[in-house]
């Protein structure tokens, strides 16, 4: 019995003694074990120095291809030089050499084995500028990105004009990718990847909120070669341009336009400044307050605080101005309607342009007038001059008239009837003062005749003198 166990104990020794010599045979290969790549390179059944070889040649050739990017039709290339592009061919090698001959028999065994059933890739030790491939990236998000487009109303059109996606390049992505193609030996073509931006207001959205049609729009006109002026009416047109109001909210023109300072982009340019015209930052901000207002009015919406400026201007009529100074004097309306509106503005040439939009009342009509018109004539400032002949007179300043408005809205049904009139305003504009200059009184003559006086205020002189026009 014991001689049977000896020799079955012998020959599992040597069955197991076999079994082992036979697998671990491929641990003694001197080439690179089958199965395994570099990239898309086979590289396996090569000796080391044949694999240093092959990236060497093959980095020749890598080198002359792009790697290729697309988004939709355009395509972009990177080229190799570039971004500093280079293989680390001993590194590779290395990599590529060790590849199962580390770890222990049985893990070294199960490498080899998957490698030749399955495959095995190892990347490519690569260097490269990464700064440089990142300024490439920034150019690339300069040219795909694409801010979205609410939907937004159009003055010229009465309508809505539909809303515009934007898209975003995802750059981290992008750069994983690319990184990706340069370690597996594969310049082929790269997809960007782009992510949409969507717009916070769409056409449907301000269709179901009732914001669908012009209700009221108000146009002024403004010196366009005054560049300065310009640039403040321009920018406070786009601070108030697409301001959506719910029923019950305030519109501050303050708030919505902000300081009006040189950091915000404001220039310097005349404005009004104790009744007379002075250089200011931020000079035709008045010009969009008081457009916005007459388009306010005329849209039937409620006026919570308003004030007129010291003097007449050019651009609207008398008591339809709204001036505004930055913590101290502001414009100020509420949507009293049912329904959402929007302002919208606009300055193209030298036209501004300014509207409400929401749900029109098509039974009701509007109209502004003044119902009171009285001139304030200038004083006769006089002011003694010792340059001048006695008795001559000569004027320094032509005065300007001042008025008192009173502003009405009437409200009318589609046959013209009145439903309804409310006072909207009742303003003072202050005249400008006539100022003459004064010679020395004239030596008293003696003559048995009299002599009519001279009258003391100069011919032409006259206290009705024509409205003022001004601005700013």
């Amino acid at each position: 019995m014991r001689h049977w166990a000896g020799i079955i104990l012998a020959v599992a020794v040597i069955v197991t003694g076999a079994v082992a010599f036979w697998l671990a045979q491929p641990l003694f290969a001197q080439t690179v074990y089958t199965g395994v790549k570099v990239g898309k390179m086979e590289v396996g059944g090569k000796t080391r120095a044949e694999v240093v070889q092959l990236l060497a040649g093959w980095q020749q050739d890598q080198l002359l291809k792009p790697i290729l990017l697309s988004h939709e039709t355009a395509v972009f290339r990177i080229e190799p030089e570039h971004i500093d592009y280079v293989i680390n061919i001993e590194a590779t090698a290395d990599a590529v050499w060790q590849f199962g001959r580390e770890g222990s028999v049985w893990e070294r065994i199960k490498k080899i084995r998957m490698a030749k059933n399955e495959g095995w890739s190892i990347p490519l030790a690569i260097k490269y500028n990464e700064n440089k491939l990142d300024s490439i990236i920034e150019q690339l998000q300069e040219t795909v990105n694409r801010s979205p487009r609410n939907a937004t109303l159009s003055l010229r059109t009465g309508g809505i004009l539909p809303e515009e996606e934007g898209r975003r390049l995802d750059i981290v992505m992008l750069k994983e990718r690319v990184l990706a193609a340069l370690n597996r030996a594969d310049a082929g073509t790269i997809v960007l990847p782009v992510t949409p931006v969507y717009p916070e207001i769409t056409g449907t959205e301000l269709a179901e909120n009732g914001i669908k049609e012009l209700i009221a729009v108000y146009t002024t006109e403004f010196n366009a070669e005054d560049a300065n002026r310009t640039a403040n009416v321009r920018l406070s047109a786009q601070k108030i341009n697409g301001k959506l109001l719910y029923p019950g909210q305030i519109f501050s023109y303050n708030d919505t336009v902000g300081p009006r300072e040189k950091s915000q982009g404001f220039k310097e340019a005349m404005e009004i400044i104790n009744g007379e015209f002075v250089p200011g930052i931020g000079g035709g901000v008045c010009q969009v307050s008081s457009t916005l207002y007459n388009a306010v009015i005329m849209s039937g919406l409620a006026i919570v605080e308003r004030t007129n400026h010291s003097k007449p201007l050019s651009y609207v009529p008398l008591g339809r101005d709204a001036t505004v100074v930055y913590n101290a004097i502001d414009f100020k309306f509420v949507n009293n309607s049912p329904a959402p509106v929007m302002v919208m503005a606009e300055a193209i040439g030298n036209k501004l342009n300014v509207g409400i939009f929401g749900q029109r009342a098509l039974d009701k009509n509007i109209e502004i007038a003044i119902t009171r018109q009285q001139a304030i004539a200038p004083t006769i400032v006089k002011k003694a001059d010792p340059a001048l002949a006695p008795g001559q007179s000569k004027i320094e300043k032509p005065g300007k008239s001042g008025y008192e408005v009173t502003v009405v809205r009437i409200i009318r049904d589609s046959t013209g009837k009145e439903l309804k009139r409310e006072i909207l305003s009742r303003d003072k504009y202050a005249p400008d003062n006539t100022v003459v200059r004064f010679g020395p009184e004239p030596k008293a003559v003696q003559s048995e005749v009299p002599q009519a006086s001279k009258p003391l205020v100069p011919a032409g002189v006259s206290e009705n003198l024509p409205e003022a026009a001004g601005t700013q």
